[in-house]
């Protein structure tokens, strides 16, 4: 058996293209065998029926009943190491590793299936076209629509239309990233209406074009904070534009609810973690306390060159020199929106511009040890109405005075512990059926406690 002494995951330092595939790099020492350093952990579209590549890499499907991506690793050419010994071996790294990143995906959402910029040139475009002369509404077309527009715009050839309208109902559909040199001849309505990559921060950045259409993009809906979704109602108010039907009648719920359209995300890669654990056959090692949970972005002090460079949704990141500009020229109202969307970096780089009440309230990335650095900033009565801030015991029984208490507190439910009611039970507002409502957030045996507590 092979001892397996240590294991350090470090940056992946590649050129983007190899940095959206390669998630991480190993190098691995044994207490009775030469250290290997480099091993290469991927991710690859499946193009095989082979257990193995070409390169004899095994493949790791993190789901069986969908085998379009698989994970591996590729050891350095010296490496001598049986096939099986490598199974094994890649087997040890991708769990030791994690699941495969969040960040590794979406950074390559598009495996250009459609040739945009060949349909693009193929298209001839009257002189001082508008894209908005098109109705944003349309993704198909028939003849007799196509003669509704012409009649209405007869400097437009029904040839064009046509074309122009097929173009556009594909080219919508990709990411940001690629439409980048077409979107002067998209209408920023049509995009809100059927573009699911489009993130909070980037309508925020173009919110003077918000369209009303966007109350139909579920899988963007879906994205929104609570922040975003009570401007989009105020601004469908003010524009006197009727609601979609589907949350007319469930406004609160809409705004309130992150999970609202969670049936209509957009999923970049599913999969799930190994069931079961490998039988080792051929190596040994004591994991300790060196296991690491969860995705890579949430290992500290590795991330990828990817996970640097892009956000979660494939948005390359601004410089702080194009953050800066950025923060000097939007409107108050897209500071505020900002607010929430903001990670810990920017929220400190600009701590004295922001608005920390919206950031305490809606702050996505709201974490601990960032309040604790940020302690003057924080408006725990704001920080109280947080629908996902995860807080331990200690902080909360040392500040649970801080909060506003005349009514039930989100934030102290959610990380309510038997320990914290009873230090504070007269100060907390609370039932079983809060309790019960809060109850996916809070540990089952504390949960079980709790019940027999607010029963007696």
């Amino acid at each position: 058996m092979l001892k397996i002494k240590q294991i350090d995951f470090i940056k992946a330092v590649y050129d983007d293209s190899m940095s959206h595939n390669i998630f991480s790099i190993a190098n691995i020492t044994f207490s009775n065998y030469e250290p290997i350093h480099g091993a290469l952990l991927y991710w690859c579209r499946n193009s095989t029926n082979g257990e193995y590549t070409a390169e004899g890499d095994y493949k790791f499907f993190y789901d069986m009943a969908n085998v379009t991506y698989f994970a591996s690793v590729k050891f350095p050419k010296h490496v001598r190491l049986t096939r099986d010994q490598k199974q094994e071996l890649a087997y040890i790294l991708l769990e030791e590793r994690g699941s495969i990143g969040s960040y590794s995906f979406p950074t390559h959402i598009n495996r250009r299936k459609y040739d945009i910029e060949k349909e693009y040139n193929a298209l001839t475009f009257p002189e001082n076209f508008n894209p908005a002369t098109i109705e944003p509404i349309l993704k198909q077309v028939s003849m007799k629509q196509v003669l509704e527009i012409q009649q209405q715009h007869p400097h437009l050839s029904k040839r064009f239309i046509r074309q122009y309208i097929s173009w556009r109902s594909r080219a919508a559909q990709m990411h940001i990233n690629d439409l980048e040199p077409y979107l002067h001849m998209i209408s920023f309505e049509h995009l809100c209406l059927t573009n699911p990559y489009l993130t909070e921060q980037y309508l925020i950045e173009h919110l003077e074009q918000l369209a009303p259409t966007l109350q139909y993009n579920y899988p963007v809906l879906n994205r929104l904070s609570s922040s975003f979704k009570q401007y989009l109602i105020d601004f469908l108010q003010q524009q006197q534009i009727p609601f979609n039907e589907d949350f007319a009648n469930k406004l609160e719920q809409f705004i309130a609810d992150d999970h609202f359209y969670m049936d209509k995300e957009v999923t970049y890669f599913e999969f799930e973690e190994f069931e079961e654990e490998m039988e080792l056959q051929f190596f040994e090692y004591d994991v300790g306390p060196n296991k690491w949970s969860g995705s890579e972005h949430l290992v500290k002090g590795i991330p990828s060159l990817a996970c640097q460079k892009y956000d979660q949704y494939g948005f390359k990141r601004k410089t702080n020199k194009e953050m800066d500009t950025l923060i000097a020229t939007v409107s108050q109202t897209q500071l505020d929106l900002l607010c929430a969307v903001l990670e810990p970096h920017w929220l400190h780089r600009y701590r004295n511009k922001l608005n920390w009440t919206k950031i305490c309230r809606y702050n996505r990335y709201l974490a601990e040890d960032f309040i604790l650095a940020h302690l003057k900033f924080i408006d725990f009565e704001a920080l109280g109405e947080h629908t996902s801030c995860q807080l331990s015991e200690e902080f909360m029984l040392k500040y649970m005075k801080r909060f506003n208490h005349k009514n039930p507190v989100p934030v102290v439910l959610r990380n309510l512990t038997v320990p914290l009611y009873e230090a504070y039970k007269d100060t907390i507002k609370i039932n079983l059926q809060l309790l019960h409502k809060y109850s996916t957030s809070i540990a089952k045996e504390e949960l079980i406690q709790l019940e027999k507590l607010l029963s007696e």
